[in-house]
């Protein structure tokens, strides 16, 4: 099997081991949201927090995460560095994981009146997935800004789009009743500082004696991330026209 992967392209082997980190690191998340999902958690509302409208449409930039993280992957073609990428995604989880379990957050979320809109079809779907609980700090924030910190020093360009998605992340986060702003900052701090003690020095390091040629792949193979955002999208679109619905989402506390 090793063998196997040694002959697979820069690329592909980037991809394989993206998939296996992904495989470990959303068990740290999904486990304690299924197991503690419905028990009492506290409140960090404040009144930024309630005076942050709720906005359906804004599901578009809270379901890029699940293809955004893989930004790296086609953007960091030096193994040594992208193998302390990996390292990190993990560590951001494993931060997390004593504050879902020790210190449990809950979001209070608005009932879904409708359906028959794709938004509120999106928004309710996501209820269904992920329940109002492993809300301190935001894994979403964190493995978002995470991935456009390993990218941004490397390739700008890259990292320039990257901003851009994790900012529509990190605000879609609270005006769809997902994260509170503390959860945010909380997942900001988390990424920065696992950034900065992983990977920027590696970063660092292999820049002075590299050429970019072997540190990243060409900025358009970033693009890949656009397309599975759009084929993610299709998906969706095609399932909420065959008709697919979800119990109702009524108001939680």
């Amino acid at each position: 099997m090793s063998t196997i992967f040694r002959r697979l392209p820069a690329l592909w082997q980037n991809i394989v081991l993206g998939l296996m980190t992904m495989a470990v690191g959303m068990p740290i998340y999904t486990i304690p949201n299924i197991v503690y999902g419905e028990r009492a958690g506290r409140s960090l509302s404040t009144a930024l927090d309630e005076a942050i409208p709720f906005l359906p449409w804004t599901i578009l930039g809270y379901a890029l995460v699940y293809v955004f993280i893989l930004l790296p992957v086609f953007t960091i073609k030096h193994r040594p560095i992208f193998i302390r990428m990996i390292v990190g995604f993990l560590v951001c989880s494993l931060i997390a994981l004593p504050f879902f379990i020790f210190m449990p957050v809950r979001m209070p979320r608005p009932g879904i009146p409708t359906q028959e809109n794709m938004f509120y079809w999106g928004v309710a779907l996501n209820y269904v997935l992920d329940k109002p609980v492993n809300c301190f700090p935001s894994l979403h924030v964190a493995n978002s800004v995470f991935a456009t910190l390993c990218c941004i020093k490397l390739s700008p360009r890259v990292g320039f789009w990257g901003v851009v998605g994790s900012l529509f992340i990190a605000v879609s986060t609270t005006t769809l009743r997902q994260h509170f702003v503390a959860d945010v900052l909380a997942g900001m701090a988390i990424a920065f500082a696992t950034y900065y003690l992983v990977v920027h020095p590696a970063i660092l390091r292999y820049s002075m004696s590299e050429t970019p040629e072997n540190l990243i792949f060409p900025p358009k193979t970033a693009l890949w991330v656009f397309y599975l955002y759009l084929i993610f999208l299709g998906v969706c679109f095609l399932l909420f026209m065959m008709g697919l619905r979800f119990p109702p989402q009524l108001p939680t506390s």
